[in-house]
């Protein structure tokens, strides 16, 4: 019975662990900014939504960074990716709209 109850408290405690390193990995990314999609977005919008992102990539860097050995590298890259996906999205935008200016002269 005794062997039971370790075992179990043993499980739970490797559990909460993994789940640890997940929550710090994905607190470390949340609140993204909304990014509009290419046929929505405004140009005139680009500037403001510049700040944004870059406050946003800055901070989780920083939280991802924060979490040191609480984070396992599945989760950590897990957490990368969804800062380089917000990244490149926002990279795209001002792709298109550079487009859009040059096409325009």
């Amino acid at each position: 019975m005794k062997k039971l109850i370790v075992v179990s408290v043993l499980s739970i405690l490797g559990l909460t662990s993994v789940n640890s390193y997940a929550n710090c990995a994905f607190s470390a990314v949340k609140n993204a900014p909304y990014l509009p999609d290419i046929e929505s977005s405004q140009s005139e919008d680009l500037a403001n939504l510049k700040i944004t992102v870059e406050a946003y990539l800055d901070l989780g860097a920083q939280r991802l960074n924060d979490c040191g050995r609480f984070s396992d590298s599945f989760h950590h890259n897990i957490a990368v990716t969804r800062l380089e996906q917000t990244a490149e999205h926002y990279n795209t935008l001002v792709r298109h709209h550079n487009q859009m200016l040059v096409s325009a002269k």
